[in-house]
C-alpha cells in the first residue's frame, strides 16, 4: 500500500505541474457554487499552498523543484503587487513566506527572499500583535488561532529560528498572557480565549454570548500546540509552563467520559459553561475541528512536559473512534482539513507513541480509504465535497484539495515523516 501511495501522490503532482492550468481549472464542475475558491496568496487554496506539494514531497527530482519554483514565483509576484493586508499564516504575505521556508528546507535556496520577508514579520509583530483585553472576551478568535491569528504566525517564526526569535518570544508572551486569569461575561467568569464571534458565519443570532472554541484550527488547541512545540525547542518565556498546564486543565475539565475513553466538545456556549457540563454528540473526526487534531495538541503537551497522564488522556480520546471501524467514522472526502488524508497523517504521527495496535491499523485503513477516493476522471485526481455543489469541487489546494492529499500519501509512504517538515503548517509538528 505504501508503494501505491507513492504512485498516486506522483500522479496528483503531475496534474498540478502547470500553475496557470491548475488555477484555471479550479472550481465546480457542475457550475458556480458561491465565492471563488482560488486565492493567489493562500496556503489553503492558492500558489503558496500548492507549492508545498512539490517542496514537501520526498521525491526530490529536479522537475519537482522546478514546479515548486513556478508556484513560488507567482506567489512572490502577488506579494510585490501589494494590497495584501495581514491574514495570518494561511493568507497574504505570511503564506508566501512560509511556502518559501518549506522550499528552503527542501533545497537550501530562497535565502534572500526569506530575509526580506523576515523584515515583514518583524514589522507585523510590532504593529499587529493583539492587545489582551482585561474586561471581557476577545472580539474574534481569529486574533489568536492557527489559520488567521498569531498561533499560525508563531509557528512560522519558530521554524524560521534565530532571525525571528524576538518576535517568537513576543507571540509566546501574548499567548501566555491570554492563558492567565478569567474575565467577566454576563455574571460568569470565562477564559480569555472566549470570543464574541460565532464559530461559523450565520450562527451569530443563535450564539449572542459568543463561544469558547476548543479545536486545533480555530481554538485553544492551536496555542497549546505552539506553546508545547516551542517548549520542546528550548524557547521559553515567563509563565510558559503554567500556560501549557492551564490549557491542559481546561481540556481535562471538559473531557466528557465515553465508555473507557473521553470525547471533547468542539465549542462551549455560555449555557454549557454555566451548567458545568455539556453533551457531546458524535461528530466527524478531523484535523480542523475533530478529536484527532485536539489529540495531537495534547500529545505535544505530554511530550513537552513529560506528563504520562497527558499521554494517557491522548490515548483515551481516541478510544471512541478506535471502537468502531474507520468506514463508520463519517469521513466523506480525502482532504487534509476534515478528510481522510488529514486523519491519515495524524494517526501516523500518533502511532509510534501510543501503545495500542488499533492506532497503526486505523492509519492503514485511512490510507486505503484515501487511495480508494482517487478518481482519474477528476481534474486533480481528488474532488472536495462542497455545499450546494453535488459533484464537489476541483481544488488543487493544500488544506482543502489534492495537494494536501498528495503530501499525506507521500508521508505515509515515508514511514509517516513529512518531507521538509510541511506538517508544521498544520501545527502537527
Amino acid at each position: 500500500m505504501r508503494a501505491e501511495a507513492r504512485k498516486v501522490a506522483a500522479r496528483v503532482l503531475d496534474r498540478l505541474a502547470d500553475p496557470e492550468a491548475a488555477e484555471a481549472d479550479t472550481g465546480f464542475p457542475d457550475g458556480p457554487a458561491g465565492e471563488p475558491v482560488w486565492h493567489d496568496l493562500s496556503l489553503a487554496s492558492g500558489h503558496p499552498g500548492v507549492s508545498l506539494a512539490f517542496s514537501g514531497s520526498t521525491d526530490r527530482r529536479p522537475e519537482n523543484v522546478a514546479r515548486a519554483h513556478a508556484y513560488l514565483i507567482r506567489a512572490l509576484a502577488a506579494v510585490a503587487a501589494g494590497g495584501n493586508p495581514p491574514a495570518g499564516l494561511y493568507g497574504s504575505t505570511s503564506a508566501a513566506a512560509h511556502a518559501l521556508l518549506i522550499a528552503y528546507r527542501a533545497t537550501g535556496g530562497y535565502t534572500s527572499a526569506l530575509a526580506q520577508l523576515d523584515a515583514y514579520h518583524r514589522d507585523l509583530i510590532r504593529e499587529a500583535l493583539p492587545q489582551v483585553p482585561s474586561d471581557g472576551p476577545v472580539e474574534n478568535n481569529r486574533e489568536y488561532d492557527v489559520i488567521s491569528g498569531m498561533t499560525g504566525i508563531g509557528r512560522h517564526l519558530l521554524a524560521r529560528g534565530e532571525p525571528l526569535l524576538p518576535e517568537l518570544r513576543a507571540v509566546l508572551a501574548y499567548l501566555v498572557h491570554m492563558s492567565k486569569d478569567d474575565v467577566p461575561l454576563r455574571g460568569h467568569r470565562v477564559p480569555r480565549w472566549w470570543t464574541w464571534a460565532a464559530p461559523r458565519k450565520g450562527q451569530e443570532a443563535a450564539l449572542p454570548d459568543g463561544h469558547l472554541n476548543l479545536s486545533l484550527s480555530h481554538g485553544v488547541c492551536g496555542p497549546l500546540a505552539l506553546l508545547s512545540l516551542s517548549w520542546q525547542a528550548g524557547v521559553h518565556v515567563p509563565g510558559h509552563r503554567e500556560a501549557i498546564e492551564s490549557l491542559m486543565s481546561l481540556l481535562e475539565t471538559w473531557a466528557v467520559p465515553d465508555g473507557q475513553g473521553i470525547r471533547w466538545p468542539q465549542i462551549l456556549t455560555l449555557a454549557d459553561w454555566s451548567a458545568g457540563t455539556v453533551a457531546v454528540p458524535w461528530h466527524r473526526p478531523s484535523w480542523c475541528y475533530g478529536t484527532p487534531g485536539m489529540t495531537r495538541a495534547v500529545h505535544l503537551a505530554a511530550i513537552a512536559l513529560d506528563r504520562t497522564d497527558w499521554h494517557d488522556l491522548a490515548h483515551r480520546s481516541l478510544l471512541p473512534l478506535l471502537s468502531r471501524p474507520v468506514a463508520e467514522w463519517g469521513v466523506t472526502d480525502a482532504e487534509l482539513c476534515h478528510g481522510a488524508s488529514g486523519l491519515l497523517h495524524l494517526f501516523g504521527l500518533l502511532a509510534p507513541h501510543i501503545d495500542d495496535p488499533r492506532v497503526p491499523a486505523a492509519r492503514d485503513d485511512l490510507a486505503a480509504m484515501t487511495l480508494s477516493m482517487f478518481d482519474a476522471s477528476h481534474r486533480f485526481g481528488y474532488r472536495t465535497a462542497a455545499t450546494n455543489a453535488p459533484l464537489g469541487a476541483d481544488l488543487p489546494a493544500f488544506l482543502d484539495g489534492a495537494a494536501g492529499v498528495a503530501l499525506a500519501l507521500d508521508a505515509y509512504a515515508n514511514d509517516g515523516v513529512a518531507g521538509a517538515g510541511w506538517d508544521m503548517t498544520l501545527l502537527a509538528n
